[in-house]
């Protein structure tokens, strides 16, 4: 029997890279939502999430692929390793939301009837 008609290795491949996802998508979905003032949460976690799904889910294979096809094919590897690297340091850079406050930027007039300022 050949490695890929192997039904043990079929049905642990797929669950281990599933998991991988877990991994990574169960605490983006709770921080990133945390970076946003209430007023803009929704809307911030939206936008950031598709944006950083289409540059990495569209613009970074296409790169791998015409880095592979002009170069030598371990350069799409190094590609992706320093995507990957680049990542790791913006998460890194991202700041503590634990003691943030909720209404960083209040809509409306303030309690005397002028603008509220952004804390």
């Amino acid at each position: 029997m050949r490695r890929h008609e192997d039904p043990v290795l079929v049905a642990v491949a797929p669950s281990g890279v599933l998991l991988c996802m877990g991994v990574i998508y169960g605490p983006a979905g709770a921080y990133l939502p945390e970076l946003f003032a209430t007023r803009l949460r929704y809307s911030g976690a939206g936008f950031s999430y598709n944006l950083g799904g289409v540059l990495g889910g569209a613009a970074a294979p296409l790169a791998v692929t015409a880095l592979a096809e002009n170069c030598r094919p371990a350069v799409g590897g190094w590609f992706m390793s320093a995507t990957a690297l680049l990542s790791l340091a913006c998460v890194l850079a991202l700041p503590e939301t634990k003691e943030r406050d909720l209404e960083l930027v209040r809509p409306g007039p303030g309690p005397e009837g002028e603008a509220a300022p952004a804390r």
